[in-house]
């Protein structure tokens, strides 16, 4: 064989192939993983999110300065206010407040509450989530957002929390301002307690008298500062926007969750399909064949009969299988050249549709002016009678190649033919085609291998071509033994139904047997892909072979 497939090329078609064959299967599989995904969460109760926004400045109480103490609070680092919800001071001032929200039931209020606890143990929140972010000044915007079956509760809810982080970044400031506020009243008491062991002060302080003086005056008026300060600290952060409630829920999303599942759905039938090409090797397109270094001859739709005991050769002439039948019986003989027409046609599975083909090609053959012989060899499982139908039921008998029988001893079945071939017969389909089909001995398992060659040998001489219809190759021994007393062999194959190590195996049996194979031809071709291929001076394209159906 001459066909190869290049080494430093990608082969993208078996791939696209084994898609596209599985098309149907892989959208169905999406639909109805997206179907199932929207059914489950339409089911779930919808959760509504409520949000606030809060704006933090790195100097919010101006950075004040007593006694050489600064007393405003630091600025929050990033990621200080999400720590802030699993605090539990915060959450105690949050569920306190959770008691005069009159939209929750006793039972929702005390679930909603040891939920909180327990996601602050857990280090992580789902009812509560902080966004935003701050400069290295501590300057920023942030959004506290509450999740909650109720809308009116997520709202509330939102709305606590944030009250309850402001008051949080208060205390921050008022903790170092109280601590400068009591270390400025423990040194105003002692310079007090200094003073007095001085004695009262005359009208004329002294020296010492009058140091301590001032430094009660400069502390005095520290403290005043720190206590009005105390007072009037409010932290870095303040309340930009409350949070109203929502009217949509935020989740499920149904029509999104189910698209995502759907979209993984295709994703993970399409890797199985293709991982499932990739192990299972089926011999599906001609760039398979090439790689066992095979010929694809042509491709034939599957033929049908229009109605029960119509004959294959009336449909023959007809429809897109008359033209694709024409195309391979040409590439045959092309193949055949000067060597005697004598074909077997085989197969590796049964059902491959061998036998259909093989009367395709006989009646294209005879349609073309070629005398034309149609020897049926499988005795195990006959099928040329029924296909011809009223053809070959109503046709005459003709006496084949050195046969003269005696009226009543004519032997007009293959094994009656092979046991006495002078008295050997035929049905003559059309002046052009006769047929040889098998007799109904049930105990003749396999056919004489001698007989057979001398029977071949006679009849190929008085006709332009001989078609063997053998049995599946690997199914019996037949074929192995007829394939060295014909002149090439055509393997039939359904595509994406025999593998590739089924094949080798066939074609290394021919091999042993001395057999000169043809190459292959694809039937049970699905006819809508056909429409194209064969066209105006007999083109086709055998890289995007569909697969027949069944």
């Amino acid at each position: 064989m001459n066909d190869r497939t290049p080494s430093d090329v990608i082969d993208l078609t078996r791939s696209l192939h084994a898609l596209k064959r599985s098309a149907w299967l892989i959208i169905l599989c999406a639909v109805v993983v997206g179907a199932a995904a929207y059914t489950f969460f339409k089911q779930q109760t919808p959760v509504y999110k409520a949000s606030t926004m809060i704006v933090s400045t790195g100097n919010q109480t101006g950075n004040q300065t007593v006694n050489q103490t600064l007393v405003s609070a630091p600025p929050l680092p990033s990621g200080a206010l999400q720590g802030a919800l699993l605090n539990l001071d915060v959450l105690r001032t949050i569920n306190a407040g959770l008691e005069r929200v009159t939209s929750l039931s006793p039972e929702a209020r005390s679930t909603l509450q040891r939920k909180l606890l327990s996601e602050a143990a857990a280090g992580r929140s789902s009812t509560l989530r902080v966004s935003g972010d701050v400069d290295m000044y501590g300057n920023g915007i942030y959004t506290v957002s509450a999740r909650h079956t109720d809308p009116r509760v997520a709202a509330q809810l939102a709305n606590l929390a944030t009250t309850a982080l402001i008051a949080w970044d208060a205390q921050r400031g008022l903790v170092k301002v109280s601590s400068a506020r009591q270390a400025l009243e423990v040194q105003l008491r002692d310079t007090e307690t200094r003073l007095e062991r001085l004695g009262p002060v005359g009208a004329v302080p002294t020296r010492e008298q009058m140091t301590l003086l001032d430094q009660q005056s400069t502390r005095t008026n520290d403290l005043n500062n720190l206590r009005a300060l105390e007072r009037a600290v409010v932290g870095s952060l303040s309340l930009v926007a409350q949070a109203v409630t929502p009217l949509k829920p935020v989740s499920p999303r149904s029509a999104r969750n189910a698209a995502v599942a759907g979209m993984f759905a295709l994703l993970a039938a399409s890797a199985l399909v293709l991982l499932r090409s990739s192990l299972s090797r089926m011999v599906s397109s001609d760039i398979d064949l090439r790689g066992l270094h095979l010929r694809l001859l042509g491709e034939v739709p599957r033929l049908r009969t229009v109605k029960k005991g119509q004959s294959v050769l009336a449909m023959m002439h007809k429809g897109k299988g008359a033209d694709s039948v024409t195309f391979l019986a040409s590439n045959i003989r092309g193949r055949l050249g000067q060597q005697p027409k004598t074909v077997m046609i085989t197969s590796l599975l049964p059902g491959d549709g061998k036998s259909t083909l093989v009367a395709g090609l006989a009646g294209s053959y005879a349609a073309s002016g070629l005398r034309t012989l149609l020897v049926e060899a499988d005795v195990r499982h006959p099928t040329q009678r029924g296909l011809w139908g009223l053809a070959a039921e109503t046709a005459s008998w003709v006496n084949l190649p050195q046969a003269a029988p005696f009226p009543g001893e004519e032997a007009r079945d293959l094994q009656a033919a092979l046991r006495n071939p002078e008295a050997a017969q035929a049905r003559r389909i059309t002046d052009q085609l006769h047929l040889i089909v098998t007799g109904h001995e049930g105990g003749a398992s396999r056919l004489p291998t001698e007989a057979f060659r001398a029977a071949l040998h006679t009849w190929s001489q008085a006709y332009d071509v001989v078609l063997v219809d053998a049995p599946p190759a690997l199914a019996i021994s037949d074929p192995l033994e007829m394939a060295p007393m014909v002149s090439g062999v055509l393997i039939v194959l359904e595509p994406g139904k025999a593998n590739m190590s089924g094949v080798q195996r066939l074609l290394d049996t021919l091999e042993l047997a001395n057999a000169n194979v043809l190459g292959v031809a694809f039937n049970k071709i699905d006819p809508r892909h056909l429409a194209a291929a064969y066209g105006y001076g007999y083109g086709y394209r055998p890289s995007s072979l569909p697969v027949g159906h069944a």
